[in-house]
Order: C-alpha cells, then sequence, then structure tokens
C-alpha cells in the first residue's frame, strides 16, 4: 500500500473515531441500570432497553410531539426550498436593475449571526399576536430567511449552460415556468443539500420553541428533551435514551441523502 493511500485511510479512521465515539457514548449509556449511566466506558452485562420505554413515557404525549415536531419541520422545508430557490434563480438569470445590489445585501445579511434581530423579530410576532403558534417558527424559512440558501441556489443555477434558459423563452415559457419547468427539476442535488440542513435546524431547534410556544400541547420535541434536565438529579439514561429517539430520524434523513448532498455541496463550492 502507498504511503499516500495508507496517510488517507489513517486519516478517515481517525475522524470517522471522533464522530462516531459520541454517538457510541449516547447509545451505551441509554442502554445502563438506574443510575449507572455516566459509567457508560463498556456496555452493561444486562441492557435495559426499558429505559426507552420510560424516556418516551416521561416525555409526555410522544406522538404529539412528534407530530408538532414534523409539521414544523415540513413547513419549514417547503417554505425554504420554494423561496430560497426562486429567489436564486432570480439572481442568476434575471436581469433586472440593481441585481447586484440586491445580490451584495444577501452576502451582506450572511455576516450577522440570526441573534441580532431576535428581539425586534419578537416584538413583530408579538404586535401581529402569533405568539404561542407555530408561525414564527415557520414564516423565517417561508420568507427566505436563509441567505446561505439563496447564495447556494444561484451559485448552482449560475452553473447550469444557459442555453437551457435560452430555449425554453424560444418556446415561450416565462421566468416562472423556466424556473418551475426546467432549473427546478434539475436542481435535485441543491433541493436536498437545502433541505437537509433546513431539517437538521429545524428538527434540533430548541431556542425557538422555547420564546415562542407558551401551550404544553404545542410543545416540540426539544422542548421536551429539555424536560429531563433538574437541578440535582438528572436522569442520564432516559435523556441518552430520548435523545438517541429523537437523533435517529437526522441519521436517517442524511444516510438517505447524503449522495445527492455531497454533489451538491461540491457543485455549490466549484462553481463561480
Amino acid at each position: 500500500m502507498k504511503p499516500a493511500r495508507a496517510a488517507w485511510i489513517a486519516s478517515a479512521l481517525l475522524v470517522a473515531l471522533a464522530f462516531g465515539y459520541p454517538l457510541y457514548f449516547l447509545l451505551v449509556t441509554s442502554l445502563q441500570p438506574e443510575g449507572q449511566g455516566l459509567d457508560a466506558g463498556s456496555l452493561a452485562r444486562a441492557t435495559h432497553f426499558e429505559n426507552y420505554a420510560h424516556a418516551l413515557a416521561q416525555m409526555g404525549d410522544f406522538p404529539r410531539l412528534l407530530g408538532n415536531t414534523l409539521l414544523v419541520t415540513v413547513l419549514s422545508i417547503a417554505g425554504q426550498l420554494f423561496t430560497c430557490s426562486l429567489a436564486g434563480y432570480a439572481l442568476a438569470r434575471v436581469r433586472f436593475r440593481g441585481r447586484e445590489l440586491c445580490f451584495a445585501l444577501v452576502l451582506a445579511s450572511m455576516c450577522f449571526p440570526d441573534t441580532v434581530g431576535a428581539i425586534a423579530r419578537f416584538l413583530l410576532f408579538r404586535a401581529l399576536g402569533l405568539v404561542d403558534t407555530y408561525a414564527p417558527l415557520v414564516l423565517p424559512t417561508v420568507l427566505g430567511g436563509a441567505p446561505l440558501f439563496i447564495f447556494l441556489f444561484r451559485q448552482y443555477y449560475r452553473s447550469l449552460p444557459e442555453e437551457l434558459g435560452e430555449a425554453a423563452r424560444v418556446d415561450g415559457c416565462s421566468h416562472f415556468a423556466i424556473w418551475r419547468r426546467v432549473m427546478l427539476p434539475l436542481s435535485r442535488p441543491m433541493l436536498v443539500t437545502v433541505g437537509l440542513f433546513t431539517f437538521l435546524a429545524t428538527w434540533n431547534d430548541f431556542w425557538a420553541p422555547l420564546v415562542y410556544l407558551l401551550s404544553p400541547e404545542k410543545r416540540t420535541l426539544s422542548l421536551a428533551l429539555a424536560g429531563f434536565q433538574r437541578t440535582y438529579d438528572t436522569a442520564v439514561e432516559c435523556l441518552m435514551a430520548a435523545s438517541a429517539v429523537v437523533l435517529v430520524p437526522c441519521v436517517v434523513v442524511y444516510f438517505v441523502g447524503q449522495r445527492l448532498f455531497l454533489r451538491g455541496v461540491r457543485v455549490a463550492a466549484s462553481k463561480g
């Protein structure tokens, strides 16, 4: 074996170990006996799968929690894909006065963390009477609240041949028809990439549900996980079991869309 290949394999194994050990620790801890959750150096002789049943029972109405989280996540993904892809197409293919200025503003908005406008956003939603609803969790994504995704779509559409749009215009298509019938079907890798990022961000979001959701029946899974944290004693085994249950959809979605996800990131990073 060549030294370069051996070094590459060793580096890959080290990275896999660095990312895989936290998952191993979580799974092993979730199967420990009660009171021995932090002693997760090795798997216990008798694995306690009943920790998962106890964890789901402590979370409360798990089907409702799952349904609430799925609702917010699906609406956020749909809104993000629609608005960001449409804005990216406009910045990449539609010639209009001020296009470069709009793109510069998109790039500038990427420099500000989301917490900068948190107070103003809360005051706005409170004035509109939308607190304790799912609107504050979904509307920012529906209104294109992720400039990074707009940038990624723009880069991807610029990498596609211009002849595709010109041929569609000759056939009488408008810009919206070109985006819907030509560009959108060709942007599957980028759709999967943005959808995956949005899924992970929304599924694991804790801050926004904590601020805007007041009713217990509207809680999401991230808020239910916070209920395991207590002042003096924390059921570590049940906390890890609940975390594993919440983590499963993230792992499944990533491995299902991994191929298109990596292709989308590679194309967006290599095309200007």
